[in-house]
């Protein structure tokens, strides 16, 4: 320890500083932290530059959740003596958990610029970085920590959730029983190997982590959190409620434990309590200002508001449809639509002002995200569901695809898209529906099929085409034009896709399409039921809660025959 200390022993009726030092310390290893915050803060009576002791009452004080407190005490330590590297350390925990992670790794490589041999700062950088979305050089940081000591179960389970979030699935797993083999009752390894089991879609593995880690940590929020959306997955609406209920009683300020909550109840239909939950999500968490997240007046006269895109253009699109209501109610409306839509918003009768991304309009009385619309507005049931909104192709781009679809073969016509969204991310939604099914029910048909799937990968048109017997077109190029994308949607006799952007430019058009649903479903298609409410007329197509298609691309095969063939 390091000081102001008398190396010949306390003088007699002194406090012996090193040995009250040693008893506080062994205080707060065992939880103590009264009695070790107590011991501290007597030596600091006697020297109020003593630096151990202001380092380790600054770890104490943040064990107990004062962060700001355990900022200001252990700067004072490295005032008192700039060398020790484990100050700048716990520096960096304390400015990280007062959400100060850019100061925070500064202040890590500080003491590492030190002490380059410390694995824990290693470690601790890594997870700043992480918290940074710097995954790359987090992944380096664990890697560093683990070479100075192989032995550290810690950077051998943050390693494998960096991995997780790069989307290196086999690496992670193996990171992550590493840590299990060194430290079998770690409950932060086992949550998240439960989250890889989960992204690998090994639900029953995923699910018995997961218990296993609550069985050694009873009041791990994180881990109710994410059993609850595992259990969701599985269709085990009750327990899944149960398992949220419990991360919000012991953190009721968790935001992903909120946003869980709200996909298991908006999958049932539980618009009335989802709402609420929603408005925790993260693309809100990520707005820079204040948003509107409550009920607004019903008298809106004279009153401006400003709709912020949230999330992704299929979103825009989808909720979008309750701002009608808002015009209804007297307001004056802007909206910042992506680049890729904006000219389409510009159509829309009830939008009063487009504005770029970035910009912000002037005099306005209400600014909320178009996600948080149902809760605005009061949404409480599928009856309060509003239509698709209206999205008018303008004539020129129609007159082109109609041109377009002449040149390639006769009618019906057939889109079809097979994939969307982000693949193996925890908190991303990926669909895919298998290929070869897919040609084999459309193989049948006597129509032009055209691949609108963004980004194909090598040889998926030329596999879709062999398994047709005849060419699938590919008019993937359409997903960079939007205004071309509608006219051509609103042309098509048939749309068999996952659920994307084209699904909702679609119902804009006033056109259903028939949607391939994988398992477990994403919320706007809902648990069950062969329509959503969302997307009225617009058939759904589910694969089996076992993985199986076969029911569902039967059913397919049979609607296409009836609606292109005329059969029975």
């Amino acid at each position: 320890m390091n000081g102001t200390n008398n190396a010949n022993g306390p003088p007699p009726g002194s406090l012996d500083v090193e040995g009250a030092l040693r008893t506080a310390l062994a205080h707060h290893r065992a939880g103590r932290l009264g009695e070790a915050k107590e011991l501290y803060r007597r030596v600091l009576r006697s020297d109020p530059e003593q630096a151990d002791a202001l380092n380790l009452l600054g770890v104490a004080v943040l064990d107990g959740g004062d962060a700001a407190e355990a900022v200001r005490l252990i700067r004072r330590a490295i005032a008192v003596d700039g060398g020790e590297a484990h100050y700048y350390t716990n520096l960096g925990n304390a400015l990280q958990a007062a959400g100060d992670v850019d100061e925070a790794v500064a202040v890590y490589r500080r003491g590492l610029a030190l002490d380059p041999g410390a694995a824990k700062a290693h470690n601790n950088l890594g997870n700043a970085l992480r918290a940074q979305n710097r995954l790359t050089e987090a992944v380096a940081c664990y890697r560093r920590a683990l070479e100075i000591d192989a032995e550290y179960p810690s950077a051998w389970s943050n390693l494998g959730a960096a991995l997780v979030a790069v989307d290196r699935m086999d690496e992670a797993s193996s990171a992550l029983r590493q840590a299990l083999m060194i430290m079998p009752d770690s409950a932060d390894a086992l949550v998240n190997l439960g989250n890889v089991l989960h992204i690998q879609g090994k639900l029953a593995e995923a699910e018995e982590a997961m218990r296993r880690a609550l069985e050694i940590d009873p009041g791990y929020a994180m881990a109710y959190s994410n059993l609850g959306i595992l259990l969701k997955d599985l269709g085990r609406f009750e327990e899944a409620e149960e398992s949220l209920t419990r991360a919000l009683e012991i953190d009721p300020g968790y935001a992903l434990a909120k946003n869980n909550f709200a996909f298991t109840l908006l999958v049932q239909g539980d618009f009335a309590r989802a709402w609420g939950f929603y408005a925790a999500r993260a693309s809100v968490r990520e707005v820079p200002q204040e948003l509107w997240q409550e009920p607004l007046p019903d008298g809106l006269g004279g009153k401006r508001i400003f709709l912020r895109t949230d999330q992704g253009l299929g979103d825009d699109i989808f909720f979008l449809r309750f701002a009608p209501a808002l015009k209804e109610r007297g307001a004056w409306i802007c909206h910042d639509p992506g680049p890729k839509i904006a000219s389409i918003a510009a159509r829309l009768p009830f939008i009063d002002e487009i504005i770029g991304e970035g910009e912000e309009p002037q005099g306005v009385d209400f600014t909320l995200s178009v996600a948080d619309l149902p809760l605005a507005l009061g949404m409480i049931s599928a009856a309060d569901i509003p239509p698709p909104l209206t999205l008018a192709p303008e004539p020129g781009h129609t007159d082109a695809m109609r041109g377009k679809l002449a040149s390639l073969g006769p009618a019906p016509t057939i889109g079809v898209t097979w994939r969307a969204g982000i693949p193996n991310k925890a908190d991303a939604v990926f669909k895919l529906a298998p290929l070869g099914d897919i040609a084999e029910a459309l193989r049948p048909a006597n129509a032009t099929v055209l691949v609108l799937q963004r980004h194909p990968g090598p040889g998926e048109i030329d596999a879709l085409s062999r398994g047709l017997g005849r060419k699938a077109h590919d008019l993937t190029a359409l997903n960079d034009d939007l205004e071309d994308m509608l006219a051509l949607l609103a042309l098509l006799d048939e749309y068999v896709t996952v659920s994307n952007t084209n699904v909702h430019l679609r119902a804009g058009a006033g056109r259903a399409s028939r949607v391939l649903v994988p398992d477990p479903p994403e919320w706007r298609w809902m648990a069950m039921g062969d329509e959503s409410p969302w997307f009225p007329g617009s058939a759904v197509y589910r694969q089996g809660r076992d993985g199986d298609w076969g029911a569902a691309f039967g059913a397919l095969a049979k609607d296409l025959h009836r609606a292109l063939d005329g059969g029975g």
